[in-house]
This record gives C-alpha cells, structure tokens and sequence, in this order.
C-alpha cells in the first residue's frame, strides 16, 4: 500500500474578525475537501514537539516521520542541502532573506516577493563585492537565499527571524551572542552594496519593495539525518519548490524531482506539481506533495487572498488527487499542515493542526467539513506527531484513549479541548 502525503502549509488559522469569527479554512469553499473528510478518519496532530520553537524545519520533519527531539536540524543546514550547497565540516551557514526596511524598521520580510532574475543579480553583485574566502553567498528561490560563513562552524551567534522582526526596529534584532559583530557588520556592508544596484534603483522607480538589506537568520552547520527508506524500508519522493522542504528530502535520501512553473508563491503550476508527484507515486511508496501558497497569502493584509488560494488548492489539487487515488485504489491520503500559520496575531492560536487520513483500511468518523474545528471534535488527537505517518503506513489508526498509550501520545479529544500556544 502506497502514501501520498498533501502537505498545504499555511491553511490552518485562528478566528478572524474580518470572517464573522470564521477562519479563512471555514469560509473557504471546499466541496473536495469536504468529500473527502466525510470519508476519512480526522483528528489533531502537534507536529512541533513542546518546547520547541515552531518552525517548518521543525514541523516537516515531524510529517515525515522523524522525532525531531532525536533528530536535530537546522535552518541554514537544511536548506544548503535544498540549494545544493555542499557544507564543509567547519561551515556555518544561514537563511539569507532579503528584506525590505523604512526609517530602521523592517517593513517587508521578503521584499515584495522579489523574484529570482531580481534575486540572482543581486547575489551575484553580493558574492563579487563581498564574497571570498570568508564567506559565500548562493541563490535559491526569490527572497530565500544562503549565506555561507566558511571556518564558521564554531560562531557563537544567535539570530531573529525576519518574519518575527516586521514592523519592529531593526536595531533591536540584529545577529547577538559573543561573535557576533563581523557578521552585522557584513550586513552593514551588504546594505551598501544592494543600495547601488540598479535592481532596486529600477524597482523603487516602479513602486516595488526594494530589497536594500540581508537579514541572516537559522544559522547551522552541515548535517546528516537517516535515510527514510532505511528506517521504514520504504521509497520516498518529496515534490516541493522551497529550498526547505527539498533539502529535507535530499537528506532523506528521497527522489526530489525538479517541476519547471514551481515557484512557491501564488502563481506556481499546481497541475504541474501535482502531476510531478502523481508521476512518483508509480515508482516511490511515500510521496510528498508540499504547497507553500497558502503560507505566502498569510503574509498580505487582505485575508481573501488567503481564501482564495485555498480554494484553488482545493480545485486544482484535492479534486484531481482524489480522483486519481480512488481510480488507483492501492495509496492513502495523510493531509495534514506543518503549524498554525495566522493571517492575525497569533494570540489564540492552537499547537495542534488538522489532519485527515484517507482511503484503504481508515475508518471514517463522518466530519461534515476539513477544517479546524471539524478536526477538534474529532475522536482522535495525535500528540507526537512523528508518530501519524507510521500509523498511515501501517495501515491502521489506533483506538482513542485519554490517556498515552505506549509512548505515542495519543489521547481523547471528545471535547475538543485546546491548548494555547506558548
């Protein structure tokens, strides 16, 4: 029996008042996903361990079956990998992000979604300037780029990021910790270097963000994780555009094919994507499908935005998917998201997300909708959330219980209690 794994990062939210007290999940209309969860077994999963702080690198791990307590990964390490950066042992590197800035604040964490001609000139303008044998710089895909310190490895500097620092003054949030300073000051150096570029002279005379500043955040060092097919005997693809979630496959070992119209914004090919991963589910047992859409739409003001491209996914991916697998009739839906992304304050917000597990062998609790309350009055939440995939690839979903049951965290939500974020 084979898996498909629909990973829709971002659609999970809190209420919002702009909805009538709805989130953009519930106001969206969803007759694909609705189908489907009136099918399948839907529940509540932690995908980020408590205590940890809540990230992607952190949450995908998790999907794919990995306790990242016992597999430690980090930003800048992951994501060489996606970007196929070859780490050497004493390197440090970070998430380079190019932002946006006013007066000293940080007003634009990825500078109007700067695209990747625009994005590559600059890197090459910051690699000829400032790089060497000191340091490195590398594209990867728009905003998201890396910054490699070479002989970094034993740096003791911590970081922000950027996403938390919007709004706020960037004095505040600069790179800390005892060696901190060379890299502020590269920063400082960058700063000079992108403001004579013509990329950003162009795009402030045409009214777009420009990209005056790096901001490096996540920093790590090169890392090895534990092939998933030698710890579940199982072949995996990941499909994804994010240089996060492809370093993760490739340092799983997984299949990670390129799609060309993948851009892991608003406009990414949904067809093609998901033709991609449909192609690999022929030849892998677990294939991942990531969707970073709906997690670009939390970052605009107008949260229709947000709605919209759920509906999309809706149309162009479930609908299609759910065909495709009911025709094939060998693989299982896990579809689930990596942590609460909110288009508001995160006051209110929950640790836990809704999944729903789909096809051979799942029993069905008969949720009338796919969203966030549906998956709270389920009969199942999922603590470890490590744990969900080997429950799918087993075939089986456990009994609730109140109470964990052998270590895998399970435990009645009859209630639909929930607990607060920290």
């Amino acid at each position: 029996m084979k898996t498909f794994i629909l990973l829709p990062t971002g659609i999970a939210d809190v209420p919002v008042a702009a909805l009538d007290g709805a989130t953009p999940l519930q106001a969206a209309n969803t007759p694909f996903l609705d189908r489907l969860a009136q099918d399948a077994r839907v529940g509540l999963v932690r995908q980020v361990p408590e205590g940890m702080r809540i990230g992607s690198d952190v949450a995908v791990l998790s999907v794919l079956g990995y306790d990242p307590r016992r597999t430690p990964v980090s930003r800048g390490g992951v994501e060489a990998a996606g970007m196929g950066v070859d780490l050497a042992e004493d390197d440090l590197a970070f998430r380079m992000n190019f932002v946006s800035t006013f007066r000293g604040q940080l007003v634009d964490f990825n500078a109007g979604h700067i695209g990747n001609v625009d994005a590559h000139l600059l890197v090459e303008a910051l690699s000829r300037e400032l790089g060497g044998g000191s340091c490195s710089f590398h594209a990867g895909l728009g905003y998201r780029n890396l910054l490699v310190l070479h002989g970094g490895r034993g740096l003791r500097i911590e970081t922000v990021p950027p996403q938390e620092v919007q709004g706020h003054a960037i004095a505040d949030y600069l790179p800390y910790g005892p060696d901190a300073a060379a890299l502020v000051e590269l920063c400082e150096r960058a700063e000079e270097v992108l403001a004579a570029h013509d990329v950003n002279r162009v795009r402030v005379d045409l009214g777009e963000n420009p990209a005056d500043r790096i901001w490096p955040w996540g920093p790590g060092g090169r890392l090895e994780v534990e092939p998933f097919e030698l710890r579940s005997g199982r072949r995996l693809a990941v499909v994804a555009a994010v240089p996060l979630v492809k370093g993760l496959g490739a340092l799983m070992g997984a299949t990670v094919p390129a799609v060309h119209g993948a851009t892991g914004y608003y406009d990414t090919d949904w067809t093609a994507k998901l033709r991609a991963a449909l192609d690999a589910l022929d030849d892998h047992d677990v294939v991942l499908l990531h969707l970073a859409a709906a997690n670009e739409a939390c970052h605009e003001t107008d949260v229709r935005l947000k709605i919209r491209v759920i509906e999309e996914m809706d149309r162009f991916i479930v609908g299609p998917l759910a065909s495709e697998l009911r025709r094939r009739g060998d693989a299982r839906l896990l579809l689930t998201t990596d942590h609460m992304t909110s288009t508001v304050e995160r006051e209110g917000s929950t640790d836990h997300v809704p999944f729903l597990v789909w096809g051979p062998g799942m029993a069905s609790v008969r949720a009338a909708r796919f969203t966030e309350s549906q998956a709270a009055a389920g009969d199942l939440c999922v603590e470890e959330g490590h744990a969900l995939l080997e429950f799918v690839l087993e075939g089986s979903l456990p009994a609730p219980s109140r109470s964990p049951e052998g270590g895998v965290g399970l435990r009645s939500t009859h209630h639909g209690r929930r607990e607060a974020e920290a």
